[in-house]
This record gives structure tokens, sequence and C-alpha cells, in this order.
């Protein structure tokens, strides 16, 4: 079975677009590092916070190694099963851009592939 696109999105037919598997799990690792911890009903631990956790912080190392550790701990968590974090960085662009760079690979053996994450912040 294929996975379906995230975000999800019609195909022609109107059933849903499939995704191949490199865009899956590269939809899954925005999803993770995007999504708040405690902002899943039942899975209150998912999610590193880079969305709106980050929207009114400060600029600066202390965020990025704070995000940077959530991050790490939650893809662990979430995708540990199919991929493995060769590398992530998480760094500003200017006074109110956080950017996350993941890169990764297919635990199964795929070929390694990068995802950027940028979150505009309060100035």
């Amino acid at each position: 079975m294929t996975p379906a696109r995230h975000p999800y999105r019609l195909a022609a037919a109107r059933r849903l677009d499939d995704a191949d598997p490199a865009r899956h799990i590269a939809d899954l690792v925005r999803v993770v590092l995007l999504t708040a911890p405690g902002g899943r009903l039942h899975r209150p631990d998912f999610g590193a916070g880079l969305g709106t956790d980050v929207l009114f912080e400060p600029v600066g190392g202390a965020l990025g190694g704070l995000v940077e550790l959530r991050a790490r701990g939650a893809l662990t968590d979430a995708l540990g099963d199919r991929i493995v974090v060769d590398s992530l960085t998480v760094g500003t662009e200017g006074e109110s851009t956080v950017t996350a760079t993941v890169a990764y690979r297919l635990r199964d053996g795929g070929t390694p592939a990068t995802v950027t994450v940028r979150v505009e912040v309060a100035p």
C-alpha cells in the first residue's frame, strides 16, 4: 500500500493522492518538527515544538540548543524505527527566522535525504 501525501491532497480520481516512500518520510519529519509537545491528545510527548513553541521566544543560541535537543528526541521517538538521523542543525537567518535542517537516511538502506524547516518568529 502506498502512503498518502501529507498534507492530504486529492488526486484526479477524487481519492487521496499517493506519495512515494521517500516523500512520505520527509513529510513525517516535517510533522514531527512542527508539532508542539502536548499537541496530540493521545501522544503528549510527540513533537519537537519548532512551530508555535518558538514564535515568541528570543532568537539566540539558547533557543537553537533547546530546539535541537527536543528535535533529536522527538525524531528518535517517533521515527526511530524508520530513519537514522545523521545530523541535525538548528540556526537562525536574520533576526526572525529559525531553521532546522535534518540529514537522515532510511533504516532499510535508503539514500541520504535532507529536510529543512523554516519558521518565522516574532521580532
